[in-house]
């Protein structure tokens, strides 16, 4: 021990002044994301995977985040796909319409013969497209990493680094302390509190520990060093504050969708969509689908409602389509179901017009899903339509205190079918609902949510 405390004695000092470590370099070493630092030097043998998680932030990055912040520019870094998260298009368009110049950074959805994406955000957003292995760096522990990501990020010198999802944060973190930028970390989801898909048992599990660990750390970090961190409900702003923020409390940025946006074309009905007449129940599912939806109860619920049509729109039904139209054909309800191709983000509102209610349910497999508040929520409202909603606390408080809807268990489809009863059975209570619809989103400011955004990046120094 002695001998340990000697060599520690003479060493830190050297470490403080050459690297600026001192004690960020135990942290260092207690990181996963350490093993990146040495596959620097044994790149891996997969073609196009990158290995390198460490390098180059910490610790020999030295420069403070964003002190040499200046300009108008935003760099936004997401390894999502673009047309379907409509979060991130959101977000853009209010940054440019106050003026500031936004460049989006991700993965190249794109192979080499096929056509062009057709992502148009309008005037003041610009895509900067990478190599599509560019996100396979989140696949593998410790899911920090990608030098083509950084390499965009540090081009051009931005005023702000806007890191979407703590995939890239890591990233943000990185790029902002080698340019003084300010650095924003947008937590669409409690990462190290979320679930993920295994391939082996074709199932969703929780994050092995090494995961949890690695990413409750970088969760600290950026907490401590980013100008601003967001996240999108107050049950969730207030776990991380708890468990991860040290007190630090993100700012709130809901996934409402803008209330005025123009859609690409007009849309009939819904009813008139897909040829029904105006005296039938139809209750609507838009968005994604597949295992983390728990759609299936609702299929199920259909058997105990012969009155109720029940429309799926989403972007992935040619890969779970054919599963829901067996199990809705096995429990003889095939035609109670109906299956629509998905519109572009900016349509769901309108597109969605003219159905009963919305349908809003989520798995409980982790604290991420149970406290979530999903733009789906936002976009029924705003579409008129009254809320069928998984019983968790964030849109339960919406429920309780705008009566816009109702609340159903999501694992019981006999707790589904009573609550679709509710509004199916009572033409009264179900017009109250819908009448009390603009109240609501005006008591909830949802017109000014992307103001909240613009706000808080007028306020980063150096604007």
């Amino acid at each position: 021990m002695g001998l340990l405390r000697r060599v520690r004695f003479f060493l830190q000092p050297i470490l403080v002044s050459g690297f600026r470590i001192g004690r960020s370099l135990a942290e260092a070493v207690r990181l996963p994301a350490v093993v990146g630092f040495v596959a620097e030097f044994f790149p891996s043998r997969r073609k196009g995977y990158e290995l390198t998680p460490f390098a180059p932030w910490m610790p020999f990055a030295s420069k403070k985040i964003g002190a040499s912040a200046t300009g108008n520019k935003v760099v936004m870094l997401t390894i999502s796909n673009l047309r379907i998260d409509p979060r991130i298009e959101r977000e853009a368009r209010a940054l440019a319409g106050a003026g500031f110049s936004v460049t989006v950074v991700a993965p190249d959805p794109r192979s080499c013969d096929s056509e062009p994406y057709g992502v148009n955000w309008g005037n003041g957003i610009d895509f900067c497209w990478v190599e599509a292995a560019s996100n396979s760096y989140a696949t593998r522990w410790p899911g920090f990493y990608s030098r083509r990501l950084y390499n965009a990020a540090v081009l051009d010198r931005p005023f702000a680094i806007h890191s979407h999802d703590l995939f890239t944060a890591f990233v943000g973190l990185s790029a902002a302390r080698k340019t003084g930028a300010h650095l924003v970390c947008d937590f669409h989801e409690w990462g190290s509190e979320n679930v993920k898909w295994d391939t082996k048992t074709n199932s969703w599990i929780p994050y092995s520990k090494s995961w949890k660990r690695s990413w409750k750390w970088l969760e600290r970090k950026c907490f401590a060093l980013a100008s601003e961190v967001i996240t999108v409900s107050d049950s969730i702003a207030d776990a991380m504050a708890r468990e991860v923020g040290g007190g630090r409390r993100p700012k709130v940025i809901r996934n409402v969708p803008p209330l005025d946006l123009k859609p690409t074309k007009d849309y009939p009905p819904l009813k008139e969509q897909i040829g029904l007449p105006e005296e039938q129940f139809v209750i609507l599912w838009q968005g994604g689908t597949g295992p983390t939806r728990l759609i299936e109860p609702v299929i199920e619920a259909l058997e105990f409602v012969p009155e109720c049509t029940f429309v799926i729109r989403g972007p992935t039904l040619d890969l779970f389509g054919p599963a829901y139209l067996d199990l809705a054909e096995r429990i003889g309800v095939s035609e109670q179901l109906v299956l629509l191709d998905a519109v572009p983000s900016r349509d769901v509102v309108a597109a969605a017009r003219g159905a009963d209610a919305g349908v809003w349910t989520l798995p409980d497999f982790c604290p991420n899903f149970r406290l979530a508040l999903p733009n789906k929520v936002f976009e029924y409202m705003a579409s008129d339509l009254p809320l069928l909603v998984a019983d968790y606390p964030e849109v339960r408080k919406i429920i309780d205190v705008h009566q816009v809807g109702v609340c159903f268990d999501p694992y019981n489809a006999k707790s589904i079918a009573e609550a679709i009863c509710t509004l199916a059975r009572n033409p009264a209570l179900r017009f109250g609902m819908k009448s009390r619809i603009p109240e609501a989103l005006e008591s909830l400011e949802a017109e000014d949510e992307w103001g909240k955004l613009v706000s808080l990046y007028c306020g980063l120094s150096g604007r």
